[in-house]
């Protein structure tokens, strides 16, 4: 099936593997991993040869899930994951989902719903979707590797010119089927949902601005948010050239730079902010005219660090993102599945 998780990401950098600050996919990429296109063998030949896979198209497949026949499912969880994907059976909401529940008209931890029921609430009605359509994906995932295994849909309106759609994480607790988690996506917002239940959100404001949040879903479905993100970046890219970067009435440097401010705010509240300056051309030679840099770098953290904000360095906040993870409980294991298959380039 489509997984349609991998249809609106954005172009941004990945970073799931090590203490990286962001994680989303690439649309080129993201494209490359969904590509199942062939090439025609031969001036009139019929005959077809499927694309090699990429080595991010087989790390994403190894992360984002498994199909049902890759795994073994305890019976009475197979017969009510599929009546719950049929629309035969219901499954609660749990407090967790009730930030989404209020902003589709859904009761959470008071009524149980079929998913066609939950589709509607996008406009998506499955009565008048052709039978070919592959406008919902069954994925299967472990969250916390503790060897059980939890539903993941994914289900989109292939009409919306902005693809919203939504993922929903379904898990059964003794007989009875409970959304732990619901999660939408869109054209400027894309969900990364890995295998062992990290949960990586992005999304973009425009080509400079992006922010999301990261977090993971331990072995009982419950979320716990790691951090919050947003990234700012600040450059002149206009003619004359004695243009300036002006932030805040403080001028920083002149249009040779580009100022990035990336903000961090974690599950206690506390926030941390990095600040880099650098030429925007670096490879270019750099003139007594130049800005200089440490000049630059000392005017933009006036600018832009605020009171309740504690200033730090790219390498240190690698180590605040660790103690963070380690003080939530999200283990190596968890955190770094998959990552002896990703390349290293990515």
């Amino acid at each position: 099936m489509k997984r349609v998780r991998l249809l609106p990401l954005l172009g941004l950098c990945l970073c799931l593997a090590g203490c990286g600050s962001k994680a989303t996919v690439p649309t080129e990429q993201a494209s490359e991993a969904d590509s199942e296109d062939t090439e025609a063998a031969g001036s009139g030949n019929a005959a077809s040869t499927e694309k090699p896979r990429s080595k991010f198209a087989i790390w994403r497949d190894y992360i984002d899930g498994r199909d049902r026949s890759e795994i073994t499912l305890d019976e009475e969880s197979e017969k009510l994951y599929l009546g719950f994907i049929s629309g035969e059976i219901e499954a609660e909401c749990s407090e967790d989902c009730s930030e989404y529940c209020e902003q589709f008209g859904l009761s959470s931890g008071q009524k149980s719903y079929k998913l066609p029921e939950i589709e509607r609430m996008i406009d998506i009605d499955r009565t008048k979707i052709p039978d070919d359509a592959e406008y919902l994906s069954e994925r299967y995932i472990d969250l916390g590797l503790d060897g059980s295994y939890e539903l993941l849909v994914d289900f989109y309106d292939e009409e919306d010119p902005h693809g919203y759609g939504l993922s929903l994480i379904v898990k059964n607790f003794g007989g009875k089927l409970k959304i732990c988690y619901i999660q939408d996506f869109w054209a400027r917002q894309s969900a990364v949902i890995t295998y062992s239940g990290m949960i990586y959100v992005s999304g973009s404001g425009g080509a400079m601005t992006h922010g999301g949040f990261n977090g993971y879903l331990d072995a009982e479905g419950k979320y716990h948010l790691w951090y919050e993100w947003d990234e700012l970046i600040y450059e002149t890219e206009y003619d004359p050239p004695e243009e300036d970067v002006t932030i805040n009435g403080i001028r920083i440097g002149g249009d040779d730079i580009r100022v990035d401010v990336d903000r961090y705010t974690f599950y206690d509240n506390k926030k941390y902010i990095t600040v880099d300056v650098e030429y925007r051309y670096p490879e270019d030679e750099h003139g007594e005219d130049a800005t200089d840099l440490e000049d630059a770098y000392k005017k933009a953290c006036e600018a832009f660090v605020d009171p309740d904000e504690t200033l730090c360095t790219i390498e240190e906040i690698e180590d605040i993102l660790k103690d963070y993870r380690k003080k939530l409980g999200i283990s190596d294991e968890v955190y770094t599945y998959g990552d002896e298959l990703k390349p290293e380039d990515d």
